[in-house]
């Protein structure tokens, strides 16, 4: 009896050891960004404490390279892991094709909850919801340099005053 409280107490252990040591996982993707235009990767000049502090505490990609350098057909490259004549979104109107996998649908099967914040631009017709993500909050396009109109996998619209880049970090 003693033996099996033991055992049951220490697989108890084991599994908030294994719950604990499961990271987070937050993936930050600048739009059109240069990786030399970062303090972090060399840059000389320009001050990037912030994203310097991730690259620090987290992991930081340094060989990597841009197959499509237009904003949707890359990030459609990120998701899914596929060159864009595989995917399919070759211009910044194409949906992201919903049957294709993407990493956060990896992300899903393993327990993992996902969302999605900020540009888009792969597909916009509808409010559904992004492939792989649980939550998203979104907009039209490009997106509008003040007061931009965000779209949530609620339904809800709601313009949120302010300078883009300051109201989405």
């Amino acid at each position: 009896m003693h033996l099996r409280l033991l055992l049951g107490f220490f697989m108890l252990g084991l599994l908030s050891i294994a719950e604990a040591s499961r990271p987070n996982v937050v993936f930050i993707l600048t739009d059109d960004q240069r990786s030399d235009a970062l303090s972090c990767m060399g840059h000389p000049h320009l001050k990037t404490p912030r994203i310097d502090q991730l690259a620090a505490e987290g992991v930081l990609f340094k060989n990597h390279f841009c197959t499509t350098s237009l904003c949707s057909p890359s990030r459609a490259s990120i998701l899914g892991g596929l060159y864009a004549h595989s995917h399919g979104v070759v211009n910044n109107f194409t949906d992201y094709p919903k049957d294709l996998p993407t990493f956060p649908r990896q992300l899903q099967g393993a327990g993992y909850s996902t969302a999605y914040i900020g540009k888009w631009h792969m597909g916009e017709a509808d409010d559904s919801k992004r492939p792989g993500f649980d939550h998203f909050v979104t907009h039209r396009g490009q997106g509008k340099y003040f007061d931009t109109e965000f779209r949530a996998n609620d339904g809800e619209r709601k313009v949120v005053p302010g300078y883009y880049t300051t109201v989405v970090t």
